[in-house]
């Protein structure tokens, strides 16, 4: 075990570096950049932290794109963020911008989205009306007989949850 309160007294031993690093990995998954920071908090150099994410990276215990996926998979079904709020949650796990902008497009469709939304307007206690033309498509139009004054503020939660405003629109003024 790693007593969390101390730098390291080895700050050149690679093998207590890679103990670390693994100790961390067992803990969580972990992003590179996350790894990065507690290793580097933790006192080791750059050199040996260098080596010991290389040497991670070649053993698959650190693969940004794959914990990328994950974390996407595991944001889409347990909680509610819009396009905006996912991308937001990925730059705060250092992820790289590359890795955020493939993910995303690959892995988070506007119909996704749209879902993820109508779920939190669900969970407030809103329901959506099918329009009848888009019925067929499962889609939505329109709360039924609410106030502009309640849209206008579901459609600030939305935004704050990172919802692109065309989801916005589509679901609350169309």
């Amino acid at each position: 075990m790693f007593n969390s309160q101390s730098k390291t007294k080895h700050p050149e031993d690679e093998s207590k570096a890679y103990e670390y690093a693994v100790y961390l990995l067992s803990l969580k998954l972990r992003s590179v950049g996350e790894v990065l920071a507690k290793m580097t908090g933790r006192g080791f150099s750059q050199k040996v932290i260098e080596q010991t994410l290389s040497r991670l990276k070649s053993q698959k215990y650190l693969d940004d794109e794959t914990y990328a996926k994950i974390f996407l998979e595991n944001l889409k079904a347990y909680r509610n963020f819009g396009y905006y709020g996912i991308k937001k949650k990925f730059m705060e796990k250092k992820l790289p911008s590359d890795v955020i902008d493939r993910v995303l497009s690959e892995g988070f469709s506007k119909q996704q989205e749209r879902k993820i939304a109508e779920r939190l307007l669900k969970k407030e206690g809103f329901t959506t009306k099918p329009s009848p033309q888009q019925s067929e498509q499962n889609s939505y139009r329109s709360f039924d007989g609410e106030s502009g004054k309640l849209k206008n503020k579901l459609a600030n939660k939305l935004k704050s949850r990172g919802f692109r405003p065309d989801i916005i629109s589509s679901l609350l003024f169309q």
